[in-house]
Order: structure tokens, then sequence, then C-alpha cells
């Protein structure tokens, strides 16, 4: 993991923080101790579709970076190296985050978008890093590789995202070209 420490701005009067990375070598996915070997909720695997010793490095942005500052000045790291922990120490059940889940959509969402599937789950934000990755233009490549798998898998997975956006596209298309913008018609 690199955290790297924000640097105060003198003219702004606050921290700036740079992106940081998270190497991850294992997945721990919640499967429910009927369907795991060892009988816990989670048991250790390497991560999907690849080797035991294989790891991949995931970016985030300085907005993540001064929200995980904030914890870890906080509540520091757990006595195992966790950086969120149950109150008791160890990891967090299933059931909390997902009532207090519940308990935010219910508070940021609008009755309508409560009844779609926005935001159903915490690892639809997944889902919302790697479209918003894309709609920002990083190269697919980079996309695929945070997100752990390969760019045929992105496409398949993200089609309907990218089949929107037209006027940006052509905008992007135009720029690279070497075209001034266009202003937008007067209403």
């Amino acid at each position: 993991m690199s955290l790297p420490d924000p640097v105060w701005n003198d003219d702004d009067g606050e921290y700036v923080y740079d992106w940081g990375t998270f190497r991850l070598d294992k997945a721990e996915p919640h499967a429910g101790g009927r369907w795991t070997n060892s009988g816990k909720p989670r048991d250790d695997r390497p991560l999907k579709s690849r080797d035991d010793d294989d790891e991949r490095t995931v970016s985030f942005p300085p907005d993540l970076m001064r929200l995980l500052h904030r914890h870890i000045t906080r509540y520091g790291y757990g006595p195992d190296g966790r950086l969120f922990q149950a109150e008791q120490g160890g990891e967090i059940p299933m059931i909390t985050y997902t009532r207090a889940w519940r308990a935010v959509r219910k508070v940021v969402l609008t009755e309508e978008q409560q009844k779609t599937p926005l935001a159903a789950r915490p690892y639809d934000l997944r889902h919302a890093a790697v479209s918003t990755q894309l709609a920002a233009g990083v190269d697919p490549a980079s996309v695929a590789a945070w997100a752990g798998h390969s760019v045929g898998v992105l496409y398949e997975v993200y089609a309907a995202f990218l089949d929107g956006g037209d006027e940006a596209n052509r905008a992007r298309i135009e720029k690279i070209l070497g075209h001034k913008p266009r202003s937008k018609p007067e209403e």
C-alpha cells in the first residue's frame, strides 16, 4: 500500500493529497461458512483468474486519499493490520456493513432512485469506479488492469456504458486531430 503523506499548501491553507495505491495479492470473497473449505465466512484465495503469487495494483484518487488519511488518523490500524475493523477487532461482519449501506442509500438517494438497482450493494461501487474511469477517458488497458480483468471482459461487462456519450467522443476525436473546441450554440 502506498499512502503518500499530504503536503501543506500555504496558498489554499489546506493539505493537498496525491494519488495512492493498494497492492493486492489475495482475495477473501464472502461466501458464507457453508460454502468455504474452512467453515469461516471467507477463505483466502488467489486473485481471480491469476496464479497464487500474482499481484495487481489499484490506484485511487486524492479525494479517497484524504478520506483514508482521516480514517487512519482517527482509528489507526487493527492489531492484524486491517484498515477497517469491527468494534472488538477483526473482520467487520457482512450484516454490519450491509445495514449501514442500506441506511446510507436511503439518505443519499431519492425515493425513486431507491426503487432501482442503483448502488444496491457495496460491490456496485466497483462498477461506478470503472465507469467513472472510462468516462474520464482513461485508456481501457489501464482501467482493465486496475479492475483486475482483461480488456475483453471490460468491454463485455461495461459495453452498455461505452455505447453512450457520442458528443463527448466526437469532441475527443476532434481534439486529438487538432481541431479547436466548438463553442455551444446560444440558447
